[in-house]
Parts: C-alpha cells; sequence; structure tokens
C-alpha cells in the first residue's frame, strides 16, 4: 500500500502490527460467539465450542506438536501438556504448567479469559468451556495412539474459579470414550514453577517467528468461528449471525483502531484509510484510490478465507463491520462492497454523500 497513507504506522514494529490486526480478528471471534449464545441460546453456544475446539483439535494439534518440537516419544501426558502450553503461549494467553509425573502433568489458563474479553464472560454459561474441554482434549490421547490419557478438569471460570485448570493423566487400563473427559473438585492444586516449564527453542521460534504466529491464532479461530457457524446453522443462518456480530463489533471498537492509528477526521478518506491500514497489517496487498469527488475504493486480497471457500453471502456479511463503521463515523457516508478485476480480490467503496443516509 501506498506508504505516505500508512504514516507513522509504516514504521511500527511487527509486533504491535501483528498484535493489532490480531485484536480486530480476535474481537469478531467473540462477537461471534456472544451472537449465537443470545439467538440460539446456552445449548448452541456449548455445541459451537464442542465442534471448533473438535475441528482445531483435529487440523493443528499433531502437526503443532511437531511445529513445537515436542517430541512424540515423550508420555502422551507430557506430550500433551506441553502442545496447551506452548501453544497457548504463542496465541497470547497466559498459562502455567505443571508436571508433576510423567504421567500427570497440569495446565492452567490464567485470566482474562482470552475468547471473551472484558464483562462479555459475565454472559457466558458454565458449560461453554466444559463443551470446550470436550471438544480437544480427551481427543489428544488416540491422536497419540493411546486410550489410557484422560483429561480431568478442576476449576473452570465460570464455576467461581480464578482460572481454568485441568491434568492429563495416563492410566494404567485403557479407558472407554466417556472416561478420557473427566470432572474432578480439587481442593488445593501444585505450585507452579516457571524455571520448570517447557520453552520455545528461540532460534526456531525467533521474535518475528512469534509475532506472526500470534496474529495466525487469532486469524484462525475467526476463520474456524465462521466456518463452524455455516455448519451449524446453515449459509442464511451463519450469515445473519456473522453480520450481526460484526456490526455490534464495529460499533463498539472501530474508533479505538482509528485512534491508534491517528486518525482523527470522520470522512469517507479517513474511514477508507482506516481500513487501508488494517488491510495492510493483515498482509492483505491493499491499494487506495480515488473514483471522483470524496469516493474512495480499497482493493484487497482477503487472507482469512481462501476466494472459493465461502459463498457470496457470507462475504457480505462480513462487510456489515464495514457499513456499521461508517454510520458510527457519519451519516453522510456509504460503504458498498463489490468483488475486483479477479476473484481472489474485493473492492470496497467509501463515499461522501450530500444528504444523511439515516
Amino acid at each position: 500500500m501506498q506508504r505516505d497513507l500508512l504514516g507513522d504506522i509504516a514504521a511500527w514494529p511487527l509486533d504491535r502490527k501483528c498484535r493489532t490486526v490480531a485484536r480486530f480478528w480476535s474481537q469478531q471471534w467473540g462477537a461471534i460467539q456472544l451472537t449465537i449464545l443470545r439467538e440460539k441460546g446456552e445449548g448452541a453456544l456449548a455445541d459451537f465450542k464442542f465442534k471448533i475446539l473438535n475441528r482445531h483439535q483435529r487440523n493443528h494439534f499433531l502437526s503443532g506438536v511437531d511445529r513445537l518440537a515436542i517430541p512424540r516419544n515423550l508420555p502422551p501426558a507430557v506430550v500433551a501438556g506441553r502442545y496447551h502450553y506452548l501453544s497457548n503461549i504463542i496465541g497470547g494467553l497466559a498459562m502455567e504448567y505443571i508436571e508433576e509425573s510423567p504421567k500427570k502433568v497440569w495446565v492452567r489458563y490464567l485470566p482474562p479469559a482470552w475468547s471473551f474479553p472484558g464483562l462479555s464472560i459475565c454472559a457466558v454459561p458454565s458449560s461453554a468451556p466444559r463443551r470446550m474441554f470436550a471438544g480437544w482434549h480427551p481427543y489428544n490421547g488416540p491422536s497419540l495412539g493411546t486410550n489410557r490419557l484422560a483429561f480431568v478438569v478442576t476449576k473452570t471460570f465460570q464455576d467461581g474459579d480464578p482460572y481454568d485448570e485441568g491434568y492429563f493423566e495416563e492410566f494404567d487400563r485403557d479407558l472407554a470414550p466417556e472416561e478420557r473427559l473427566q470432572f474432578r473438585v480439587v481442593t488445593r492444586s501444585p505450585d507452579f514453577d516457571p524455571s520448570a516449564a517447557p520453552k520455545l527453542d528461540p532460534e526456531q521460534w525467533p521474535a518475528d517467528r512469534l509475532s506472526r504466529a500470534f496474529r495466525n491464532f487469532s486469524r484462525g479461530y475467526l476463520h474456524d468461528g465462521v466456518m463452524t457457524s455455516l455448519e451449524m446453522f446453515g449459509l442464511h443462518g451463519a450469515a445473519r449471525i456473522v453480520a450481526q456480530a460484526v456490526r455490534l463489533c464495529a460499533l463498539q471498537h472501530v474508533l479505538d483502531f482509528t485512534a491508534a492509528f491517528g486518525i482523527a477526521g470522520r470522512s469517507a478518506a479517513d474511514l477508507a484509510r482506516c481500513f487501508a491500514v488494517l488491510s495492510d497489517l493483515g498482509e492483505e496487498q491493499p491499494t487506495l484510490s480515488t473514483d471522483g469527488p470524496g469516493r474512495y475504493v480499497l482493493r484487497r486480497k482477503p487472507r482469512v478465507f481462501g476466494q472459493d471457500e465461502i459463498a457470496d453471502e457470507i462475504w457480505q456479511a462480513l462487510f456489515a463491520y464495514q457499513e456499521m463503521a461508517a454510520k458510527v463515523f457519519s451519516a453522510r457516508i456509504r460503504a458498498t462492497r463489490s468483488a475486483g478485476g479477479s476473484t481472489a480480490y474485493e473492492e470496497w467503496m467509501f463515499e461522501d454523500t450530500p444528504h444523511r443516509l439515516f
């Protein structure tokens, strides 16, 4: 993108760039979950958490074990515990890891809750984290070739505890599928010793790679959130949920991004620049051009989804973010979306209008 449009942002460190666009994506991921809760109810959110974590387990667990350089010949509880500890740290979660024995390894997910920032956690029922654990942790054993590994949940935020906690335990016998996730009250848990926790190899994981992985963590959850919504609610139902979620997300957060980018105006040019910057931070190869007085065209190559991965109705639902952002900016800005010169690209137009639109 034109460097003069980025201004001081062009000189931002890579980590700041990655964290900014990661926040843009993770806010939408959280908003989709809360919209499902509001529109479809507690059971739907719990099922959503199960499905999306199970999708992630299938797609990312074993490949992630290898990328994190965790030897697969270690005890299964150690492999699973190290994976969750290290992968979630990369994603920006505060974590603790305690290797009580080769067959019993604790992991803690500390506050704040990543999926539900701020006060949104107050709306989330306890069924959500329980189904979240059910979607991933009990499947690690079979992925590692054993039926003797269970995950025991000992604490959750929604049950009044100060963190989500549990431990992987390798039993001396094969477990039935329903035994691989257990819930057990533990009155006192072991201490965390940071010096004894696993660490990433700094040569394999230099700072720039960690920053990009942090960004990709958020992008992946937004991607899978939309795909899981399609699986559960169909095209039209998912489009309604996504549109409402991102609409409210823009309402709450777009002015935070403009402030971070040093954009003080409220014209179509200012709004176009805001999204051009976000697109650049997401490495979407944006170009911003004028199409007449007060008309600005942003062309970008989306990174969250492939060109043929979702229907146009979902693309339009995601654009509800930009439509609401235009309304937040001014009653005299129109935002419209069309395909670009190639199906791999999108074009967004932002234009000043002489009269109020609402």
